[in-house]
């Protein structure tokens, strides 16, 4: 039932051809002296064209045709659409049907599922305790209906935005831009040295099957950038579709996709905001849950703010936003959870465009799984619900003409519904400053004392501590280098378990260094290569690993 990448990419890819192949012959045979007469005559001055030729040419122009055929692009946005509504269907169908890693302890698994089966023969004896599936059985969870549904809903979502993309004409200003289509292929080649994020004190053939933490994998994409300017408002889309494909660990083989979507809207020169929606499957990280459990992890966001000046020197702002995070595996459906956020901010501006101001947010967390815990005394299920308050100022301002500086400090205030041991109080922050010394170089240092934004174990508040850096550098119109490290530190503070007296705070301690580079030979070609190295140190049992990643993208842009 999984969509392969590579077959829809190479439909999508023919149908491409035929169709430019059939639009050269449309325009050399009017350039014949016997032009091809599927002219439909309307009375006007574009008569004397093919009726094709004509809704392609006024597309392109920002001239709204009076009955719209599909043309090149149109017909390739269609095309992505059918693909990606073949797509939705299949992943909302397969989301509680996915294949899922039961291990007897959090690091033992089945070799013949997540090994290759070369190893299965020499994956050690579980022994008689309870015993993984085998990897052809498929369980069904009951609660998965309500999230098909509302994955249908969103699909509709998705199909109207990109509908309003292919039929809407293209109608602009003067002097603005047409509508741009932009489809793309790309191909990402990674090699990944820990794959499961295994500790360095567990032998990996206890708990894969394999000898080897390492893999390959290769993951095609296609997909298609949409703009699409109207009088003052602008359209925007990016529609991604994507198919992995690992060497050793065929259970991961997996099919995503990234779909997103904005009206930049305005109103005048004072009141402009975005309107947006963005939903994303992939595969859940293995860094945080300390097992080898396969997990598609399915999040939506919606969003909408607003900002308005309300003279020449007061700037408001409003927001509101929801996020919703959906788990496949049965083992961390507590984790799924609806996060809804309202924010206001009012803002003093100067001449020069800084800005200081106060910010306030409003967040409530809830979890329609509760968290089962098993105590000395009983078996006890936890609500994880939550309210969040925060208050707090903010900074936006150009030191001198090669810095920049942007800083928030807050007041925060989480209050939980049950476990009121778990509420936490105390002040958060970021600093972020950016050094332009040339026009190739940029460095820019960041320090945080900060709650995680978006965490995939959601029934823990972490509480992020450390500093980062980034250097980038312009070095010719075609080349681009870059590098960061980062050092953080990251403590559960809000961890149910530790609430009921089962366990310590857990830390953990994360450095990374990565470097990537990027060439564009021409603007529709790029070539990308990366390198990470990654460690994290943890007070909780083999919670520590270290990983070094590379990987290699090439993108081609119609």
């Amino acid at each position: 039932m999984r969509y392969r990448g590579g077959r829809i990419l190479a439909t999508w890819l023919a149908a491409m051809l035929v169709q430019g192949a059939a639009v050269a012959a449309v325009q050399a045979a009017s350039r014949d002296a016997r032009p091809v007469h599927w002219t439909r005559h309307g009375g006007d001055h574009d008569g004397d064209r093919g009726a094709l030729q004509r809704v392609l040419v006024r597309i392109v122009h920002g001239v709204p045709a009076p009955m719209p055929r599909p043309g090149n692009w149109a017909l390739a946005l269609a095309g992505l659409i059918g693909a990606g509504a073949i797509a939705r269907r299949r992943v909302s169908f397969m989301r509680h049907r996915t294949p899922v890693v039961f291990p007897p302890s959090p690091w033992i698994a089945d070799a013949a599922q997540l090994g290759d089966a070369r190893h299965a023969d020499d994956a050690p004896s579980i022994g008689d305790g309870p015993q993984p599936p085998p990897a052809d059985v498929v369980r069904l969870h009951p609660a998965r209906g309500r999230a098909t549904r509302a994955a249908g809903g969103r699909a509709h979502l998705t199909y109207c935005l990109a509908a309003g993309l292919l039929l809407s004409p293209a109608v602009r200003a003067e002097g603005q831009d047409p509508a741009k289509l932009t489809p793309f292929v790309e191909e990402t080649l990674t090699t990944d040295g820990n794959v499961f994020r295994i500790s360095k004190d567990i032998d990996p053939a206890t708990v894969i099957g394999s000898s080897s933490r390492a893999d390959t994998y290769h993951t095609t994409a296609f997909g298609l950038n949409a703009e699409m300017p109207l009088s003052l408002q602008r359209f925007v889309a990016n529609l991604t579709f994507n198919s992995t494909r690992y060497q050793r660990f065929a259970a991961l083989d997996s099919d995503g996709h990234d779909l997103r979507g904005s009206w930049l809207w305005q109103g005048g020169t004072d009141l402009h905001g975005e309107l947006g929606y963005a939903d994303t499957v992939s595969l859940a990280p293995f860094a945080q849950l300390l097992s080898p459990t396969l997990d598609r992890l399915g999040v939506r966001q919606e969003f909408v703010n607003g900002t308005w000046m309300v003279t020449p020197y007061w700037r408001l702002r409003a927001a509101g936003d929801r996020l919703e995070q959906r788990n496949s595996a049965p083992a961390t459906l507590f984790n799924d959870v609806t996060i809804d956020g309202v924010e206001a901010a009012l803002s003093r501006v100067s001449k020069a465009g800084n800005s200081i101001g106060f910010s306030t947010r409003l967040e409530r967390g809830k979890f329609p799984n509760p968290e089962s815990f098993t105590t000395p005394l009983s078996t006890m299920l936890i609500d994880n619900a939550y309210r969040q308050y925060a208050a707090g100022l903010t900074l936006d301002w150009t030191v001198t003409g090669i810095s920049h500086l942007v800083a928030r400090a807050d007041q925060v205030s989480r209050r939980y519904d049950q476990l009121p041991q778990r509420n936490f109080t105390g002040q958060t922050g970021r600093i972020e400053l950016t050094w332009t010394p040339t026009g190739k170089m940029t460095l820019i240092a960041i320090a945080q004392r900060d709650i995680s934004p978006y965490e995939y174990t959601r029934s823990s508040l972490v509480l992020l501590k450390g500093f980062g850096l980034r250097a980038g550098w312009h070095v010719t119109p075609k080349i681009d280098l870059s590098a960061d490290l980062e050092a953080v530190t990251r403590s559960y503070v809000a961890d149910p378990a530790q609430a009921l007296g089962l366990t310590g705070q857990r830390d953990d301690r994360v450095r990374s260094m990565g470097a990537l580079f990027s060439y564009h030979p021409i603007p529709r070609i790029g070539v990308q290569a990366s390198l990470l190295h990654e460690t994290r140190s943890s007070n909780v049992a083999f919670g520590d690993y270290a990983a070094n990643v590379v990987w290699l993208n090439a993108r081609f842009a119609f």
